[in-house]
């Protein structure tokens, strides 16, 4: 299962650590194949559709690697299963650092089916936004639902559309980056 591991260092006489933290995921299955409907940024396009399936997270810095980004248009893309798949939750690990306007989704639709053309909605989530800035971090957003049994699945994903009253940008469209999609 997912799990967030926090660890300190102690030593009798010294100061203790500052607290690290991580999360590590579960991935039960991969698509075989991945279709965008709508593109990244220019700068920030899945090559060769594999970013969000090949278990690497990406950089720190968003600009050097292994991050999808989405800005003017929502993210919308249709993963495909070489045979029907139960599926209980999905997993997107993205980025938060509201200083460069990279936001949590404003919304996150998962749809599922056995027919492309009629695929149903599974969950629809809507993250809790910062109220202040906060330093990076990485965020995993999973979302849960009956166990359904698919061939495809279907992701959109809507970027942040004015950012709030106390950002510096607010009113101008906030960024959104993912590195993995994450299938149980």
């Amino acid at each position: 299962s997912t799990v967030r591991v926090k660890a300190k260092a102690f030593k009798a006489g010294w100061i203790s650590s500052d607290l690290v933290q991580a999360s590590i995921y579960k991935s039960t299955y991969t698509p075989d194949t991945v279709y965008y409907l709508t593109k990244a940024e220019e700068k920030f396009q899945d090559e060769g559709n594999k970013f969000l399936f090949n278990r690497e997270k990406g950089e720190a810095d968003f600009r050097f690697g292994n991050w999808v980004g989405y800005r003017n248009n929502r993210m919308e893309c249709i993963m495909q299963f070489g045979k029907p798949t139960p599926v209980t939750s999905i997993t997107l690990s993205t980025l938060v650092d509201p200083g460069p306007y990279v936001m949590p989704a404003e919304r996150i639709e998962i749809w599922g089916g056995n027919d492309v053309k009629k695929l149903r909605l599974l969950v629809k989530l809507v993250p809790k936004q910062p109220e202040k800035y906060i330093p990076y971090s990485r965020e995993g957003f999973t979302c849960d639902f009956n166990t359904t049994t698919i061939t495809y699945l279907k992701l959109i994903i809507i970027p942040v559309l004015k950012l709030p009253k106390w950002h510096a940008g607010k009113g101008q469209k906030g960024w959104f980056f993912i590195d993995e999609v994450l299938v149980n």
